[in-house]
């Protein structure tokens, strides 16, 4: 293996490559947020899903955003002529250790390459491992101690604009989830919304998907007394999404990717899990909080997030919001990188 210059210089390039499940493509969006404060004379690119292409685009740190796809083939290779096009001094993956990525780096003509690959040996398709090479540069990726998801003017005031007829403080009720493991029911959320509401809140409801939306309809039905919920489950794209998020107080949901949105954008918010997990996904900002199943009957409990009782979380939610109250990000004024 050949040596390598350690730390990128003024004018490099630097590509860095996340491709798909949303949550995962904002805490490496994170990361490389963290990485151009540290080294704001560098153009940095970012590779993903074209779905997440437009919220990326409006990130003030991100100079250039490349759609691809690891698969089908076809889309593949264009992702690799979009690399070699592209002329990158460094390509990054922090995240990805499979052979697709591990052959676009080998294959895209980058001369530095960080990552790893369990599919082929390292020295063919990277330089340094992601670990060696930010404890190298002083980096902590796990850092999130500020916002790293920022939405546009635009989408900052059609979110506001689309909040107004409900009074704060204002609670992002985050419904939805990749499986169905990590959902909480419909039933508990209309419990906690109900008392949420009659506790003088304003709830917004998020999430896509026809049985999201179905169960949107259901949580609205039986909660929006006196025009107190907003249902708009199924109708904000990422960057709309990330406008709404920020004109909310509060944000509560399971395990998503809105729930990184609205935690990396700043809003306090409170992630529902069966275990605790949410420090090994990166969701380590002060103003997060995880609430567990495990919590509640014990630790080694393999109770379903199912179970998480509607009371047990607005007990936890309510100290949470006061806490959060102290707290310097929980105003109107929460802005900018």
């Amino acid at each position: 293996m050949k040596p390598i210059a350690y730390a990128p210089r003024r004018g490099d390039r630097v590509l860095w490559i996340r491709f798909w499940a949303f949550g995962d493509v904002l805490e490496a969006a994170a990361d490389a947020c963290n990485f151009k404060r540290r080294f704001p004379d560098v153009h940095l690119a970012f590779m993903t899903n074209p779905e997440y292409a437009g919220l990326l685009k409006l990130q003030p740190y991100v100079d250039e955003v490349l759609p691809g796809r690891k698969k089908p083939l076809a889309e593949w290779a264009a992702a690799l002529g979009a690399v070699r096009a592209g002329r990158y001094d460094w390509l990054v993956s922090d995240a990805h250790k499979g052979g697709r990525t591990a052959l676009l780096a080998w294959l895209g003509r980058v001369p530095r390459r960080v990552g790893v690959s369990t599919v082929f040996p390292f020295s063919w398709c990277y330089n340094v491992e992601p670990e060696d090479w930010f404890r190298g540069l002083g980096l902590d990726l796990s850092d999130r101690s500020a916002p790293s998801i920022f939405p546009s003017s635009d989408d900052a005031e059609a979110g506001r604009a689309a909040l107004s007829r409900l009074p704060s403080p204002r609670v992002l009720a985050l419904i939805g989830a990749g499986n169905a493991d990590k959902m909480w029911p419909a039933e508990r959320w209309i419990e906690l919304c109900g008392a949420l509401a009659d506790r003088g809140w304003s709830i917004v409801l998020n999430g896509h998907g026809g049985l999201e939306e179905a169960m949107g309809r259901r949580i609205e039905s039986a909660v929006d007394r006196g025009g107190c919920l907003l249902n708009l489950v199924g109708r904000l794209d990422f960057a709309a999404m990330s406008g709404v998020a920020r004109a909310c107080d509060m944000a509560l949901g399971n395990d998503t990717g809105p729930l990184h949105l609205a935690a990396l954008s700043g809003v306090p918010t409170m992630g529902l899990f069966s275990r605790s997990t949410s420090l090994s996904m990166g969701l380590a900002m002060p103003w997060f909080r995880e609430l567990c199943a495990e919590d509640i009957c014990g630790s080694g409990c393999r109770l379903p997030i199912k179970e998480l009782p509607s009371g047990a979380v607005l007990q936890a939610f309510e100290s949470f919001a006061e806490e959060m109250r102290q707290f310097p990000l929980c105003s109107s004024g929460r802005t900018s990188a």
